[in-house]
């Protein structure tokens, strides 16, 4: 058996820190990369999104709910999972980590999905049972949530593609190096797609929360919000998918 040195030691530690270091250094030159091709609308999108999910947050923490159950411990718990889970998000496809990104996204269909449910459902039901996205979301849940899935399972060769192929002479693979890829934008559309359908439910739920809470310049930005994530195709209206199913 070779006995670990602190030679061995010291040169795993160099390994480390010179792999971690390569990593940050080129996150930053992606996110960089990431900022230049984000077109005008979609930066205004996610601010906006970025900013009232903040602003709701940090307000629902700063207050105490009177009437607490074991209901509302649970979603308060979740909805903060949520929140904190949405920005990680934001930093892993802006950074080049999609496979980590779109695998968190799934989280965020099975988390918003069981707030839904501890609305409408008795909690011994939901108790160890897999949310049912495809109840909430349906046509979306069928379509994205299955593919979601593939990515956080590796369930093909073709997941790969999302750390980005490179060559080096006669080396040909996949990126261990962060990379930028344009499948990003197509992460900031499902991070928003999910975030919006998210701040639905949780400026609602401040109503059920706080009696003197009105709401109205945050509903006022969740309608703008609304209106622009249809303009970009991020929101879509059943009439359009049937537009396009007929075509």
């Amino acid at each position: 058996m070779t006995k670990i040195t602190k030679e061995i030691i010291e040169d795993l530690m160099e390994n480390a820190c010179s792999y971690q270091g390569k990593c940050l250094e080129e996150r930053e030159k992606v996110r960089e990369l990431y900022k230049k091709k984000e077109k005008e609308s979609e930066n205004t999108l996610r601010m906006f999104i970025d900013g009232l999910m903040a602003k709701i947050a940090q307000e629902q923490a700063s207050r105490k709910i009177d009437n607490t159950n074991e209901k509302i411990s649970y979603q308060i718990g979740l909805s903060t999972s949520f929140v904190r889970t949405h920005y990680l998000i934001n930093d892993l496809f802006m950074q080049g980590d999609l496979i980590e990104a779109l695998t968190l996204i799934r989280k965020q269909f099975e988390s918003l999905t069981r707030l839904h449910e501890i609305d409408s459902k008795p909690l011994l039901k939901l108790h160890k049972k897999t949310p049912n996205v495809c109840n909430i979301f349906k046509k979306a849940g069928k379509q994205i949530y299955p593919r979601l899935s593939e990515v956080a399972h590796f369930g093909t060769s073709q997941v790969s593609e999302f750390l980005k192929v490179v060559e080096d002479g006669d080396l040909l693979g996949p990126s261990l190096i962060p990379a930028y890829h344009d499948y990003s934008l197509a992460c900031l559309d499902l991070n928003c797609f999910m975030a919006i359908h998210f701040l639905f439910w949780f400026l609602d739920k401040q109503k059920g929360f706080h009696d003197d809470f009105k709401g109205e310049v945050e509903q006022e930005i969740l309608r703008q919000i609304t209106h622009l994530a249809y303009e970009l195709g991020v929101l879509r209206l059943p009439e359009d998918d049937n537009s396009k199913n007929k075509k």
